[in-house]
């Protein structure tokens, strides 16, 4: 009786602690991602005869994940073509602009070096530029931690669906001093100019982003950038609602685009909690995202 007893236990603990099929489902694509995007299999497998295609049509296929990638491509037009019909492509979506409306002030560990130098740099009278900074997302996580400035701006330029969610969102949220806009040549003088993780997704960026304002600003704070150094490319990312293209940038490029414009870099920082895996492309896994703080030199 006692070892039946000892054996109902044991199987009992085992049924317990058995992987629920989510777990098993997570754990199975966590280790394809490993031998698909980071091992050398990855390459071998990729020369498999429809094996790449097979794998393709479930990465774009997926609606629960914000950070699934494929391919690799030239330019933003090349990726932009290769997104499946039966997706939608881009950001301007009313899809997109409800990701964040459950959570409107998300603060993760990536977020802290933004907050360090935002409470040195946005101060009274301070205007702020946040370029594809959602509905505010940076805004309201800073509120949460720090009283905002007295007579400071804080405005969000973005593509127009997430534009208008967000002033739905800042009137609801009594959200002093914040703004929305999508014309980036619109925008008048600012003193701080912000993005993160917002670069990646544009046609243009960098280079091409300060000769788009109307003056150059004294500080330009960047976070959640994927960075490599090797020649940089783009790639097609699904973030759940759509598909879209991303560029990863080669870093001694990006910081010699602001060298070049006066601009000296005053901080550098590792994004820990951001990669970015590519299916068949070991060589081009990003381990980890970049922050950068830059200042405008007067002399």
């Amino acid at each position: 009786m006692r070892a039946a007893a000892s054996a109902n236990l044991e199987h009992t603990r085992f049924v317990m602690n058995a992987p629920t099929p989510s777990l098993r489902l997570r754990i199975v694509r966590k280790l394809a991602e490993i031998i698909l995007a980071r091992l050398p299999t990855g390459r071998w497998l990729g020369k498999l005869p429809f094996f790449p295609e097979f794998i393709r049509e479930r990465v774009m296929a997926r609606r629960d994940h914000t950070g699934l990638h494929f391919g690799v491509y030239k330019s933003y037009a090349e990726a932009y073509a290769q997104i499946p019909p039966s997706r939608l492509a881009g950001w301007d979506h009313s899809e997109s602009s409800e990701l964040w409306i459950d959570q409107i002030d998300p603060v993760r560990p990536s977020t802290y070096p933004v907050f360090f130098w935002l409470s040195k740099l946005y101060g009274e009278n301070a205007r702020l530029l946040d370029l594809g900074g959602s509905i505010g997302l940076t805004y309201y996580g800073y509120r949460r931690y720090s009283k905002m400035p007295a007579n400071a701006t804080w405005t969000v330029i973005e593509v127009p669906k997430i534009a208008e969610q967000g002033r739905k969102i800042a009137a609801r949220e009594l959200a002093t001093g914040l703004s929305f806009g999508s014309d980036l040549t619109q925008v008048g003088a600012c003193d701080l100019l912000l993005s993160a993780g917002a670069l990646q997704f544009m046609e243009q960026s960098v280079p091409g982003l300060l000769e788009r304002l109307t003056e150059k600003p004294r500080y330009v704070l960047l976070n959640k950038l994927p960075m490599t150094s090797g020649p940089g490319f783009w790639t097609l990312q699904n973030y759940g609602p759509a598909v879209t293209p991303n560029q990863i940038y080669n870093e001694n490029e990006f910081i010699a685009y602001f060298a070049s414009a006066g601009y000296k870099l005053r901080d550098r920082w590792a994004v820990q909690d951001l990669d970015c895996l590519i299916p068949f492309y070991p060589e081009r896994f990003v381990k980890e995202f970049t922050g950068y703080l830059f200042e405008r030199c007067d002399n």
